[in-house]
């Protein structure tokens, strides 16, 4: 029997949770999971599927529901902060957490990732990375060797991460950004889209171009 699952979240990221689960289940035959519905503040429906309610209705639905499993899919890049305000009310346990990871993405056998992480297809994580809590790895991102990821961050579709490099929580790394190896992205940070990372990047700042320079901070949520 398939495990239920509810995804926090909206048409964007949430949407894309959803359609990797269904293609699981009708192409590849993977049963494992099953999409109940979403969470969602905004709207009575997503991507065809049911809202169930609100963040504030979780730990209730989690009560008449305890057979259901969550995915965090909010990621809001540029507003970094406000991601974690809403992850902290939210107060998932993490054995509540789906952890999915498309069957034509490669996860090496030494990598370690948290409860949470979503891994879309023909993404890469390398030998002995670690990555952190409610992570999102999109399309065709790739994580290399010995890289340590913090909780709640985004992969964008395309963006490829270098070995020995460590991000802080709530960080984004945008649409076909590469960050070279050994490299401090802090937290609350964002690598801006088709960007080359060449320095770190300090807490709650965003830096884009080639090679990436600072723009301007993060907003405060």
């Amino acid at each position: 029997m398939s495990k239920k699952i509810l995804i926090i979240g909206g048409e964007g990221n949430g949407g894309v949770v959803a359609a990797c689960i269904e293609d699981m289940r009708l192409r590849h035959r993977i049963l494992e999971w099953e999409v109940a519905g979403f969470i969602n503040d905004y709207e009575q429906s997503v991507s065809g599927y049911p809202v169930l309610g609100g963040t504030g209705d979780l730990q209730d639905i989690l009560r008449r529901h305890p057979d259901y499993y969550l995915m965090w899919a909010i990621h809001t890049i540029g507003r970094n902060y406000l991601i974690e305000k809403v992850f902290n009310k939210a107060n998932i346990p993490a054995e509540r957490l789906a952890t999915i990871v498309h069957p034509s993405a490669f996860v090496a056998p030494t990598a370690h990732l948290e409860p949470g992480v979503f891994v879309m297809s023909n993404c890469y994580v390398g030998p002995s990375a670690h990555i952190g809590l409610c992570c999102m790895l999109m399309a065709n991102s790739l994580v290399a060797h010995d890289t340590r990821v913090g909780p709640l961050c985004h992969f964008s579709a395309g963006s490829i991460t270098g070995s020995y490099n460590t991000i802080g929580k709530c960080s984004s790394i945008a649409y076909g950004t590469v960050v070279l190896e050994k490299k401090n992205i802090g937290n609350f940070a964002v690598a801006g889209a088709s960007s080359l990372v060449t320095k770190d990047i300090p807490d709650g700042e965003i830096h884009i171009g080639i090679p990436a320079r600072f723009m301007k901070k993060v907003a405060e949520a």
